[in-house]
């Protein structure tokens, strides 16, 4: 059974750092296996300490590993957001979908940045030789990532899994932390609702359960109440 909220903004400020923290941590864990996998083309050193490259596979293939490993992380950590802050709420009855996303989106973002730049830190030592190398020599390149647009893979991915799940959440209408709205159920065909009830035009106060009129309960007093 779920508690009524506790902590408000503080809990939903901690939910949020501890998704954000979470999310990000991965993408430092993720970086060694992008440096792993990545393969690396071999490179022309040039005059003025430019490489040639060429127009082989492996030349690209280093950004595609990266472009696979975020987008799989992104299901990953939409999915893992979305259930976290869709168990706290159930908890507890608080609505978390928006701390889940800005903090899961902010998480994911920094989470690909960490993944792009210490893969690359990783690789220094094959930098520094291909720096050494003498103009015309064949190296081995460092692993790098030119198109750095596809940085936006990660929260792309994450953003699309988690709307997903929200939007088949509601249209299961299970959200744990939204109010539901009262419906009234409509009368029967022919049936004149009576004084207080919801469905009436007549503004006069009555008993909820039954629809019939308050009294009060003064000897003496009036009949009804008016509301």
């Amino acid at each position: 059974m779920a508690e009524q909220s506790g902590g408000g903004p503080v809990r939903g400020l901690v939910v949020g750092v501890a998704l954000l923290g979470a999310v990000a941590l991965l993408g430092a864990l993720l970086a060694p296996l992008w440096w792993w996998l990545a393969p690396r083309p071999e490179v022309v050193v040039l005059p003025d300490g430019g490489v040639f490259t060429g127009a082989s596979e492996v030349v690209f293939a280093g950004e595609g590993y990266f472009v696979v490993i975020t987008a799989l992380a992104g299901l990953l950590t939409g999915y893992a957001t979305y259930m976290v802050q869709f168990s706290l709420a159930r908890r507890r009855f608080q609505d978390l979908r928006l701390v889940g996303l800005i903090s899961g989106s902010l998480g994911a973002a920094v989470a690909s940045l960490l993944v792009w730049r210490i893969g690359v830190a990783l690789d220094a030592p094959a930098r520094e030789t291909m720096l050494a190398t003498d103009p015309g020599g064949t190296v081995v390149a460092a692993l790098q990532l030119q198109a750095v647009a596809f940085l936006i893979v990660w929260p792309f991915v994450h953003v699309l899994q988690y709307g997903l799940l929200d939007a088949f959440s509601l249209m299961r209408g299970d959200q744990p932390g939204v109010p539901e709205q009262v419906r009234v159920a409509p009368l029967p065909e022919g049936t004149v609702p009576q004084s207080g009830d919801p469905r009436s035009d007549d503004p006069q106060s009555g008993d909820p359960r039954t629809g019939d009129p308050l009294t009060d309960p003064r000897p003496g007093g009036p009949g009804p109440v008016s509301g």
